[in-house]
């Protein structure tokens, strides 16, 4: 009876947890991290175009919205720039916040090596990979 149980545990546990079982060989699948309520979507889509990952899913929970992202993780930086997204400052109540974290998430998970983000006019921050 322990052994189903055990058996059972393991194969919820497989089916709930992102990891490099659901990944192509030399990917990774991982939380990228937690972001208000609605702004992993943008976050996702803008890594999705930019070609950082091969996939993208959000969770809503508690504290805001998980973004769980399939990548291949870098060990050297990207020969030029890429833009990830832009952090509008009438959509984000801390758009220069928002852009450093999601920036230094993925510094963390090896998404990409470096980042910055830029600033223009408006106070929009753009975040900028490599």
């Amino acid at each position: 009876m322990r052994s189903v149980v055990l058996a059972a545990t393991v194969a919820a546990a497989a089916l709930f947890t992102p990891g490099a079982a659901h990944a192509a060989p030399g990917q990774t699948t991982d939380l990228l991290g937690t972001y208000s309520f609605g702004r992993a979507e943008a976050i996702a889509a803008g890594g999705q175009a930019a070609g950082l990952w091969t996939g993208a899913q959000v969770r809503s929970g508690f504290a805001g919205d998980d973004l769980i992202v399939t990548y291949t993780p870098r060990t050297a930086a990207y020969p030029a720039e890429k833009q990830v997204y832009t952090a509008m400052y009438n959509e984000v109540a801390d758009p220069q916040g928002e852009c450093n974290k999601v920036g230094a998430d993925g510094v963390a998970r090896k998404v990409w090596t470096t980042f910055r983000c830029r600033t223009g006019i408006a106070p929009n921050y753009t975040l900028l990979v490599r």
